[in-house]
C-alpha cells in the first residue's frame, strides 16, 4: 500500500483503545522487551518473539526491559527513518494496541486515536495551520465537477470506486504537511453526514486552507495507517486544479 507501506493521522481516525484483554478479532502477538525508549512522541520497543527480535512503535507507554507485552493491529513500515532515534529501521511495526502483561495500564497509556496523536516525524502537522480556519461549506454551495463525484457519493459508492481514478471539488478545511513525504488535505463540499462529510486527500501539493479546488486521484478504501488510524476513504496521489 503506497500510503502506509508508507502511518492519527489525519483527521477522521477511528477511536481505538488499548485494553488489557486485547479483546478484538486481530491476531494477538506477545514477546519480551529487550529495548525500550521514548523518543519523538513514541515508545520504541525491541521485542523478542518466537526466538526473533522485531521493532515496534507505540504511543507513549510505561514499559521496561524484561517486561512481557501483548500487542495487536497496526501496520509494518519498511525503511522508516526516525530523526528522534537517529536511526533507519529496515522494518518497524506501528501497533494499534499494546499493554504490559500483568500490569495495570494507566489512563495516560490508552491509545486515544487522532486526538492524542504525537507530533513527530510520522504524524507531525496534524493540527490546522496557526491562525487559519475555514468555514465548512453548506450543502449545494459547491457543485461537483463534470464527471466527478460529491464527497457523499465517494463514500456511498466507495466499494465500486475502490482503486479507480476519481475527481471531486471541495473546500480545503485542513492542511497537514510532511507526513511521510506527503501532505494530507481534509476537504469538504457540504455533502454527506458526519463523519462521512469530509474526505482526506494525499498529495505532494500544498493548497491553502479555504481554497475551493478540484482534486483528482485514486480512491482507496479501508486505508490502515497503523497505530490505530483507519480511514474509510482516501484519495491518493492527488493533483489539484481550480
Amino acid at each position: 500500500m503506497k500510503l502506509f507501506r508508507l502511518m492519527g493521522a489525519a483527521f477522521l481516525a477511528a477511536l481505538l483503545h488499548a485494553t488489557p484483554a486485547l479483546a478484538n478479532k486481530e491476531e494477538v502477538h506477545s514477546g519480551t522487551v529487550t529495548f525500550a525508549k521514548n523518543a519523538g512522541g513514541y515508545t520504541y520497543l525491541k521485542v523478542k518473539e518466537a526466538g526473533k527480535e522485531k521493532w515496534l512503535a507505540a504511543l507513549p507507554m510505561s514499559v521496561a526491559v524484561g517486561d512481557k507485552v501483548e500487542y495487536a493491529g497496526g501496520d509494518t513500515m519498511k525503511d522508516f527513518k526516525s530523526k528522534a532515534m537517529d536511526q533507519t529501521f529496515d522494518s518497524i511495526h506501528f501497533v494499534s494496541r499494546i499493554h504490559v502483561v500483568n500490569k495495570d495500564m494507566p489512563k495516560d497509556d490508552i491509545h486515544k486515536g487522532m486526538a492524542g496523536m504525537p507530533m513527530d516525524d510520522v504524524h507531525k502537522g496534524v493540527k490546522p495551520e496557526a491562525g487559519k480556519v475555514a468555514t465548512a461549506p453548506k450543502q449545494g454551495e459547491i457543485s461537483k465537477p463534470r464527471g466527478g463525484k460529491t464527497v457523499a457519493e465517494l463514500y456511498s459508492e466507495k466499494d465500486k470506486l475502490n482503486g479507480k481514478k476519481v475527481t471531486a471539488r471541495a473546500k480545503v478545511m485542513k492542511v497537514s504537511k510532511n507526513i511521510l513525504g506527503k501532505n494530507w488535505i481534509t476537504m469538504s463540499d457540504g455533502s454527506g453526514k458526519a463523519p462521512d462529510d469530509k474526505i482526506v486527500v494525499a498529495t505532494l501539493e500544498t493548497p491553502a486552507i479555504g481554497d475551493v479546488l478540484t482534486a483528482s486521484g485514486v480512491l482507496k478504501t479501508n486505508v490502515n495507517l497503523g497505530a490505530g488510524y483507519l480511514y474509510k476513504v482516501v484519495i491518493e496521489d492527488a493533483t489539484f486544479s481550480k
